[in-house]
């Protein structure tokens, strides 16, 4: 699915209201009780999230965080969907902006647009783009990285016609990997990133796709 047809927010169909229709207003109280939750992350980390925290910072009740959220990790997977909506929306005004000449210069352009979402996006680097909560009910196409390789790939074949196979696509995945660990350790320390470390992940993913691009060659 080309990025240019995913949604900005998350939809508050993807979220378990307990039999409420779907309103602007519940909408509204999903995006409120995810930005405290990022709020929150962003100060104290993931591993502190609760669902009381978020309560407290959004100034609700626990209750209307239970309506929207059965426990911290449903508010924790919409937070990460959410992350994941943003950081595609950025890529694909940074992709009209910079018009790549090829399929790996896109590629490298992603990276601009997570650094981006890094240093504009509240708890992006504690949410950012790995698989945050897992189990043995997740399916592949749900994994994080899977999906923004996915989305990637669906853009390489649009706007530069390369092959569509899965050696690709896997490619893609290993890639946007790196990516996020390595742009992770650049902001862990908070700040506007580490610059070195940066223009380093630019380097490691270009060489990467560069060292054997035969599984990306451009349909006849």
């Amino acid at each position: 699915m080309p990025v240019n047809n995913v949604t900005e927010e998350i939809r508050p169909d993807a979220v378990q209201v307990r039999n409420e229709p779907i309103q602007a207003r519940s909408s509204d109280r999903i995006a409120a009780l995810l930005d405290a939750a990022a709020a929150v992350v962003d100060e104290v980390g993931i591993e502190r999230l609760t669902t009381a925290l978020v309560a407290d910072r959004a100034e609700a009740s626990i209750g209307t965080v239970y309506r929207y959220f059965p426990d911290r990790i449903a508010v924790l997977t919409a937070l990460g969907a959410r992350s994941i909506e943003r950081f595609l929306r950025q890529f694909e005004a940074d992709i009209a902006e910079k018009t790549p000449s090829s399929w790996i210069d896109a590629v490298v352009v992603s990276i601009g647009s997570s650094v981006a979402m890094h240093r504009s996006e509240v708890g992006f680097t504690s949410i950012r783009l790995g698989d945050l909560v897992s189990s043995p009910e997740t399916d592949v196409s749900r994994i994080k990285t899977h999906r923004v390789a996915q989305n990637l790939h669906d853009v390489l074949i649009e706007k530069y016609g390369v092959s569509n196979g899965a050696a690709f696509l896997t490619r893609l995945e290993v890639a946007v990997t790196m990516i996020d660990a390595l742009l992770v350790r650049a902001f862990m320390l908070g700040g506007p990133g580490d610059d070195t470390i940066i223009d380093e992940c630019e380097q490691v993913v270009r060489d990467y796709l560069t060292r054997n691009d035969e599984s990306a060659t451009p349909l006849a």
